[in-house]
C-alpha cells in the first residue's frame, strides 16, 4: 500500500475533486465520520453540506494557512478488498494519524487499475487548535506498514503502485472538461519534467497551451494561477488558482521542483554539452544542427518575437525529460551565438517522422556507454556526407510545412515518457539519486 498526504487552503477544493469523481461514476462516497447533526445516509448527503461542515471547523483557527488534510491510500494492482475493508483501513489510518475525532469523509476511487481511497478532513480540532503534524510522514509510513500486516496486503517496497500515465495533449478553450484536463497537464509537467526556472516551467506548459502566472497577494507570498493559451499564445478564459486544482500545484511546490531540477541538471549537463558540441562542430546551418541534436534525442524549442526574430532557444533532452536554456549548456548555444554562427534567419528543421526520431532517441542510452572516441555508425555517416544525409530527410515537396518543434516534442514525450513521479520529499531524493546513477 502507498499512503500520500497533501494539504490545501480550503477543504472545499479537495471535496469538489472527489465529488466530481462521484458524479462521473469514477468514485463512491463510502462514509462521513464525526459530522455534527448529520443523521442521513451517506449517499443522501450533498457536497455542499459536506464542504460546509469541514469549512466551519477550519474557520475556528484562521491562522492555519492550509487547514485541509487530504490523504490517499493506494493498494497494489490485483488487490480487491471489499468497501467495508477499505473503510476499516481508512478509519485505522485516521485514528493513528490523530484524526480519529475529526470530521472526515472517505471516498473509494475506481478510475485506475489499482484500488484506492481518498480521505478529506481538516487540521483544526473542536477547540480551534491545530492537529499535531510533527513527523507526519514518518507516522504515516509506520501506519501504512501496520495496515499492510493487519489486512494481508502487499508491502509497498515489493510492489509498484503508480498513477496511470495520462497522455498530455494541447488544450483548446471551450472543449472538454477544462479544469480536469488543465490539471492533468500541470501535474504531468510538474511531476514528469526537470526544469530550473519559472520561464522553463512555462515553456514546457506552453507546449500544451497552458501558462502559470504569479500573482501578488497583499501581506502574503505571491500566489500562482494557471490560464489557457490560444493559438497565438494569448491567455483566454478564467484562470484557475493553484489551490483550487487537485494536489494544489502552488508556487511553493513549483519552487521545490525547480530546486530539484537544478541539482539534476548539474549532474547531467556534461553529457548534453558533449552532444551539443559534436552537433555544433559538424554543422553548417540551422537545419543540420537541429537534425544532429534530434538524432541524439535532444529537441530545440525556438523562442521568437512577434516580428519573427529569434530571441531565445531552449533544448529538451527527451529521454530524461529535462529542459535547458542555451546558456546552461554553454555560451556557444545561446540564441545570439548560434545566430552569429548559422545566420540571423532561423529556420525550423525539416519535417521528419516521430518513428525515426523516437528510434534514434532510444538508442542514445546505449551510445552513451561507448567510449567518447567511438561514434555510432549513423553519426559517422552524417559527418562524412552531411548534405546527402540532410537531403534524405527533406520533404519531397518544398512547399510542405515543417513540423513545429513543440508538436514533435509533445509526441516524443508521450511516446517515451515513463510513470509519473510523486511529489514528496523522499521521492524527490530518490529522483535525484536515480538521475545521478544515469550519469555514471
Amino acid at each position: 500500500m502507498v499512503a500520500r498526504i497533501s494539504g490545501g487552503n480550503a477543504p472545499g477544493g479537495a471535496v469538489n475533486y472527489n465529488e466530481n469523481k462521484v458524479n462521473k461514476g469514477e468514485a463512491e462516497r463510502l462514509a462521513v465520520r464525526n459530522f455534527e447533526m448529520i443523521s442521513r445516509p451517506v449517499d443522501q448527503l450533498t457536497a455542499t453540506l459536506i464542504t460546509a461542515q469541514l469549512e466551519e471547523r477550519a474557520e475556528l483557527n484562521q491562522r492555519i494557512s492550509k487547514p485541509t488534510f487530504h490523504a490517499s491510500l493506494s493498494l497494489a494492482p490485483g488487490e480487491k478488498p471489499s468497501s467495508a475493508e477499505l473503510l476499516a483501513m481508512a478509519d485505522q489510518y485516521m485514528q493513528g494519524m490523530g484524526y480519529g475525532r475529526q470530521p472526515y469523509v472517505v471516498y473509494q476511487h475506481r478510475d485506475t487499475d489499482h484500488t484506492h481511497v481518498h480521505i478529506v478532513s481538516v487540521r483544526v480540532d473542536e477547540r480551534g487548535k491545530k492537529v499535531p503534524d510533527n513527523h507526519e510522514r514518518e507516522r504515516s509510513n509506520t501506519l501504512r506498514q501496520q495496515i499492510e500486516k493487519d489486512f494481508g496486503l502487499q508491502a509497498a517496497q515489493r510492489t509498484a503502485v503508480k498513477k496511470e500515465r495520462v497522455e498530455l495533449v494541447p488544450l483548446q478553450y471551450g472543449k472538454g472538461d477544462l479544469k480536469r484536463e488543465l490539471s492533468d497537464v500541470v501535474q504531468g509537467v510538474l511531476r514528469g519534467f526537470h526544469f530550473s526556472s519559472m520561464a522553463q516551467y512555462n515553456q514546457l506548459l506552453g507546449i500544451y497551451n497552458v501558462k502559470a502566472i504569479e500573482v501578488p497577494q497583499p501581506g502574503k507570498a505571491p500566489g500562482l494561477v494557471y490560464s489557457l493559451l490560444d493559438g497565438k499564445k494569448n491567455t483566454v478564459g478564467t484562470p484557475f488558482a493553484a489551490s483550487a486544482l487537485p494536489y494544489q500545484p502552488t508556487l511553493a511546490t513549483v519552487t521545490r521542483r525547480m530546486g530539484a531540477g537544478k541539482k539534476i541538471k548539474g549532474d547531467q549537463v556534461k553529457t548534453v554539452r558533449k552532444v551539443a558540441y559534436t552537433a555544433l562542430t559538424g554543422s553548417t546551418n540551422w537545419n543540420d544542427f537541429q537534425l544532429r541534436l534530434s538524432a541524439k534525442g535532444i529537441e530545440a524549442i525556438p523562442h521568437r518575437g512577434t516580428d519573427g526574430n529569434l530571441f531565445g532557444l531552449s533544448f529538451v533532452d527527451v529521454r530524461s525529460k529535462t529542459i535547458y536554456g542555451g546558456s546552461e549548456i554553454g555560451k556557444s548555444y545561446t540564441a545570439g551565438a548560434l545566430k552569429a554562427t548559422f545566420g540571423p534567419d532561423y529556420t525550423y528543421p525539416v519535417n521528419r517522422s516521430i518513428e525515426s526520431v523516437q528510434s534514434t532517441a532510444t538508442e542514445r542510452k546505449a551510445t552513451q556507454r561507448q567510449k567518447p572516441t567511438q561514434e555510432p555508425t549513423q553519426e559517422r555517416t552524417v559527418k562524412s556526407t552531411p548534405e546527402k544525409s540532410i537531403k534524405q530527410n527533406e520533404p519531397k515537396e518544398q512547399t510542405q510545412t515543417p513540423m513545429h518543434n513543440q508538436e514533435l516534442i509533445r509526441q516524443l514525450l508521450n511516446a517515451l515518457a515513463g510513470p509519473e513521479e510523486n511529489d514528496n520529499e523522499q521521492e524527490l531524493k530518490s529522483m535525484l539519486k536515480r538521475a545521478r546513477q544515469r550519469t555514471r
